[in-house]
């Protein structure tokens, strides 16, 4: 299998370096204007055109395929840039018991978005923590659900204050006393300072959807959005655009990213989840994307929690 793909690596690099200099020299600059590009050295532009070259087949083959039920597109990650990313550790995934009756058929479909308690899709840049932004943006939704209105809290104070594992996030924020708003906390600093600022928002801690668990995962999501936490890693996760997204090559147990899972639906016979990213609106489906809902793809169906 890796002799396969190293061959195919191999074929696809050669292919675009046999492209006419002209023309792919004129792609890579429009691409480069596109996306705001400016490299500190002839070395890193280099690099990071040879990566740029390699994901151009590769987005290419992968369109040119009708067994696959996504798209992709050279977007702002063609040139690898957020290859690197830090694993994330995890706490082991305990039982939970619901906080409300809930109907024994789920419905068929569900999305948050159209009740009014998501907040706008942020892009984290390169210092975002994806664990804070996700911890904040489900803390949000939750005082949404019970209030009416969607707070705009410091995802700064969370990364500031709780460098611990993913599962642990939410208890972390009850037990130094909630959240301030993001215009109170000051902005990043490495030291926790929520002392400098009143909690906007306080809940019990976080609980945990057994892994692999689909029919609970739905009914926790029914409450409330989840966070939860993946590998995306993939080049086909980073450059992926539309469609119900599915990598047998991803991780189920090591995970780098965080989303927040909104919603679920099926389309063609393929159900999926609704999974709001931060990397900016411009990215998949307005920011979103419709991962494969019943195969824990790429884990999200092992690593879910919620605040309460």
């Amino acid at each position: 299998m890796k002799v396969a793909c190293a061959v195919l690596l191999l074929a696809l690099t050669s292919s675009s370096l046999g492209a006419p200099r002209g023309n792919l020299q004129q792609r890579w600059e429009e691409w480069q204007m596109k996306h705001g590009r400016r490299y500190i050295s002839q070395g890193e532009e280099e690099g990071r055109r040879r990566a740029w070259q390699v994901n151009q087949d590769l987005v290419k083959a992968h369109n040119n395929r009708v067994d696959v039920g996504f798209s992709l597109e050279m977007n702002q990650f063609a040139d690898g840039m957020l290859s690197g990313r830090q694993h994330l550790k995890h706490s082991p995934v305990v039982d939970i018991s619901h906080d409300n009756d809930l109907p024994s058929a789920p419905p068929a479909s569900f999305d948050w978005r159209t009740k009014g308690v998501i907040s706008p899709v942020s892009n984290q840049g390169e210092l975002g923590d994806p664990v804070a932004i996700v911890a904040e943006e489900c803390v949000a939704s939750f005082q949404a659900i019970k209030k009416g209105e969607v707070p705009k809290l410091s995802s700064p104070e969370i990364q500031d204050c709780c460098p611990m594992p993913v599962g642990e996030v939410f208890d972390c924020i009850h037990n130094f006393g909630g959240l301030c708003s993001e215009s109170t906390y000051p902005v990043l600093t490495g030291h926790c300072r929520n002392n400098s600022c009143q909690p906007e928002v306080q809940i019990q801690g976080g609980k945990a959807v057994p892994a692999g668990q689909v029919d609970q995962m739905v009914d926790a999501l029914l409450e409330r959005p989840l966070a939860a936490f993946i590998d995306a890693s993939k080049a086909s996760f980073e450059m992926y655009t539309s469609g119900i997204y599915s990598d047998a090559d991803c991780s189920k147990t090591v995970v780098d990213h965080g989303v927040q899972v909104v919603g679920y639906g099926e389309e063609g016979g393929q159900e999926f989840w609704i999974c709001k990213n931060s990397w900016g609106a411009s990215w998949g489906e307005d920011g979103y994307i419709r991962i494969k809902k019943g195969s824990d793809t790429c884990g999200i169906e092992s690593h879910a929690s919620y605040p309460y």
